[in-house]
């Protein structure tokens, strides 16, 4: 609200008023998502809503968080991507001094806005040089376009040095997600919860430990489970996959780390937080040195 404010942004139009839970499936949470994200029109608000969130994390008892940013949306506001980083590299400053909690950035296309448009951001991220960019991902609706359309942005990415992620098999198909893996040369994988749906996936998957980053709280929000009871988390890890957790777009799922723990455990006894932090601070895209740091903090919390 007090971005909106402060950059003269009308919050009373009735679309705004909806837009944290006016939305009913994925096609409507992305609409209201761009809405509430238009209001971020400056470096320093990009620093505001980053330094907020690493509070709020490290509140709820986190240590590391990988942001995703799609820089070309905030060029277009007219933040040039080198301001977006000194932004985020100062709330990531602050972080780690005031509240003990690091950070990195994962850049990202969005797949509706398609190839094209991905090529640009893997340019412009590939464009600058800073500590804090590890990653490139694809996130958007993946309904649109085939993973093969993006294989010249995320072949610009990696060749940078870019560790890489995407959003698959949250709604399409357990086949989508070995497609991804293979064409875009990924790392990691956002959501693949749909992997459950095919025995050989899922063997896949486990045997080259790919990390799934399950997302529990939007997958209920958005209605793909009807409860946590139902959710194949606890097949996924049973079948020996490694899972992490991530919050996905905590501010519209009422979520944040811990709930995303506390649902884990809530879906099997084996998802302790240990197991999943371990899990997760090798599946980070971090340099070893921070990760040495992080699995110390996790001993002595433990």
């Amino acid at each position: 609200m007090s971005l909106a404010q402060r950059n003269g942004v009308g919050m009373s139009d009735p679309a705004f008023a909806r837009a944290r839970t006016g939305w009913h499936d994925f096609e409507s949470f992305l609409h209201a998502y761009d809405l509430v994200t238009s209001v971020v029109r400056s470096a320093s608000d990009l620093e505001e809503v980053a330094s907020s969130y690493l509070r709020r994390c490290a509140a709820a008892g986190g240590g590391y968080v990988e942001f995703m940013l799609s820089p070309p949306d905030l060029a277009l506001t007219g933040v040039p991507f080198p301001d977006q980083l000194r932004a985020l590299a100062a709330a990531a400053e602050r972080a780690v001094e005031e509240w003990g909690i690091h950070s990195r950035l994962i850049a990202t296309a969005v797949r509706h806005l398609g190839p094209e448009a991905a090529i640009q951001a893997a340019r412009m991220i590939t464009s600058v040089q800073a500590d804090i960019v590890v990653g490139f991902g694809l996130t958007g609706n993946e309904n649109v376009h085939s993973v093969s359309d993006f294989a010249e942005a995320f072949h610009i990415a990696r060749s940078e040095g870019l560790q890489a992620t995407a959003h698959a098999g949250e709604h399409r198909p357990a086949e989508t997600i070995i497609q991804a893996v293979e064409v875009l040369g990924l790392q990691r994988i956002g959501h693949g919860v749909r992997a459950i749906e095919s025995a050989d996936v899922t063997r896949q998957l486990a045997n080259e430990q790919i990390p799934l980053e399950i997302c529990l709280g939007s997958n209920l929000a958005l209605g793909l489970y009807p409860s946590i009871n139902t959710h194949p988390i606890h097949r996924l890890a049973r079948a020996g996959c490694a899972i992490v957790l991530g919050t996905d777009d905590p501010g519209f799922f009422e979520t944040d780390i811990a709930c995303e723990y506390s649902l884990a455990e809530q879906s099997s006894s084996s998802l302790t937080r240990e197991a999943i932090s371990k899990t997760a601070i090798k599946a980070a895209f971090c340099n070893e040195e921070t990760k040495n740091l992080l699995f110390a903090k996790l001993e002595r919390q433990l």
